[in-house]
């Protein structure tokens, strides 16, 4: 794939390194604009982090990791200049490595209430669930490649589960729980349920990325104003 390929508004995040090639930060969001082929620079968002700006110094190194047609790619990238716009700054980007296709490690996770409906799966409905009665829940934070669920049941390890995740439109999805944890929430005890996504629709998924990026840059405005 071509740098120009990666297309404008493309979400990506980005992993940050010192000149050590030390980590100093990992997940942060922001969105590709342009690609200037003849001085091989890039022009992208600020990225943030909860809610908030991160400020990136000229010099720092970075993973630049995004989606394509079902595919997780990573470049190297070097960190050149910043350009003061509204709302949002922009960050001159130098690509230092081709782009290489990788299996997905994480994804950027974001606190987030949002209404589910679920069943778990058994062995026998795996093929014919409609007639399962869906329990409802909501979700404590959501990522590209999962979501944190409060439920009133706790599920072992490695349970399926058939969910429906309301934005502006439904999106259903396949998932796998990897842990679960007993806690409060109103004086009431709930479970939080990691659950890895293990059978999605890429557009899908894209839209949860596209929302988690939304939020981020609606919560920078709200901070920005006085």
């Amino acid at each position: 794939m071509k740098y120009r390929q990666i297309g404008v508004g493309t979400k990506i995040e980005l992993d940050l390194f010192d000149k050590g090639e030390e980590k100093i930060c990992a997940g942060l969001v922001s969105q590709f604009e342009s690609y200037d082929e003849i001085n091989n620079m890039m022009e992208i968002h600020v990225p943030f982090s909860k809610g908030m700006i991160y400020t990136v110094q000229p010099g720092i190194l970075a993973n630049v990791i995004f989606l394509k047609d079902n595919d997780t790619y990573m470049f190297k990238a070097e960190i050149i200049d910043r350009k003061k716009t509204e709302p949002i700054p922009m960050l001159y980007v130098k690509p230092v490595s081709p782009i290489e296709k990788i299996e997905r490690r994480s994804f950027f996770r974001m606190e987030s209430k949002l209404p589910v409906l679920y069943h778990v799966v058994e062995p026998a409905e795996a093929n014919n669930d409609e007639e399962v009665p869906l329990k409802k829940c909501h979700t404590r934070d959501i990522s590209g490649g999962g979501v944190c669920l409060v439920t009133d049941e706790a599920y072992a390890a490695g349970t399926k589960i058939h969910a429906y995740l309301k934005l502006d439109r439904e999106i259903g999805f396949v998932g796998t729980v990897v842990r679960a944890t007993q806690t409060r929430e109103r004086g009431k005890i709930v479970y939080e349920i990691g659950i890895e996504f293990k059978q999605i629709e890429n557009r899908d998924r894209e839209k949860i990325i596209s929302y988690i990026f939304e939020k981020q840059r609606e919560r920078i405005r709200k901070g920005m104003k006085p």
